[in-house]
């Protein structure tokens, strides 16, 4: 994983002082990677004061970031397969035997990502009140990827329970679904607003962003913009 000089955590801090992004890169996100972006999500989390969510967040840092992973590796699956994973009957295809496949191994797909260039890039910026993290991935989501989050986001705003929620979120290709649904809701229980969480297609990239300040200092904002107004 590599961070912009003279040294990572003078960068950190440099970037949590002056309100500047911090960015790091890596291909396989391994444990010890988790854990290194633990602790810098750890410091951006202090210095706004939010600390005491970290474990929380993290969850979530670490679901995207699963994600962006599990889509280059898909990438990379589809291409080794000469499979179209725009195709409709190629992505069902596929997909049958991605997770097994890429199980089994491992070692040969986690090579595939940094010699074909795959990567999960990811953004810390402390914001007024708050922290924003993009995690970004330069694989562009196939429709059926962008609809399958859009249907999990539409899913959670129409539920307060959680089983409920499960209930609807069966996805016969991908699982369950339930990792994004269980980040979706635990950013709800934590006051975080329904603007917590996006997922866009930019450029070459996917790019899926939490931003993270609480619904109650967003309010005050709102308020004082209006006051002001």
């Amino acid at each position: 994983m590599t961070a912009r000089k003279p040294g990572l955590w003078e960068s950190v801090y440099y970037a949590i002082v002056h309100s500047r992004t911090l960015t790091l890169t890596t291909s396989t996100y391994l444990p010890a990677e988790r854990a290194h972006i633990d602790r810098i999500l750890g410091a951006f989390l202090e210095a706004a004061g939010m600390e005491q969510l970290r474990n929380n967040l993290a969850y979530c840092v670490h679901e995207l970031a699963g994600n962006a992973k599990k889509a280059n590796m898909k990438r990379l699956y589809f291409r080794e397969k000469n499979l179209d994973i725009l195709s409709r009957d190629d992505y069902a295809l596929g997909m049958e035997r991605f997770k097994t496949e890429t199980t089994e191994q491992i070692s040969h797909y986690l090579a595939g990502l940094k010699q074909n260039g795959l990567y999960v890039k990811f953004q810390f910026r402390k914001l007024k009140k708050g922290v924003r993290v993009s995690v970004r991935n330069n694989s562009v989501p196939a429709p059926a990827e962008i609809r399958r989050i859009e249907e999990k986001i539409g899913i959670v705003r129409q539920y307060t329970c959680l089983a409920d929620a499960y209930s609807r979120t069966q996805d016969g290709l991908e699982g369950a679904g339930l990792g994004i649904v269980m980040m979706l809701f635990m950013l709800k229980n934590l006051g975080f607003g329904p603007d917590a969480f996006s997922f866009r297609a930019a450029d070459n990239e996917s790019v899926a962003t939490l931003t993270l300040v609480a619904r109650r200092a967003a309010e005050t904002e709102e308020e004082e913009r209006t006051a002001t107004a």
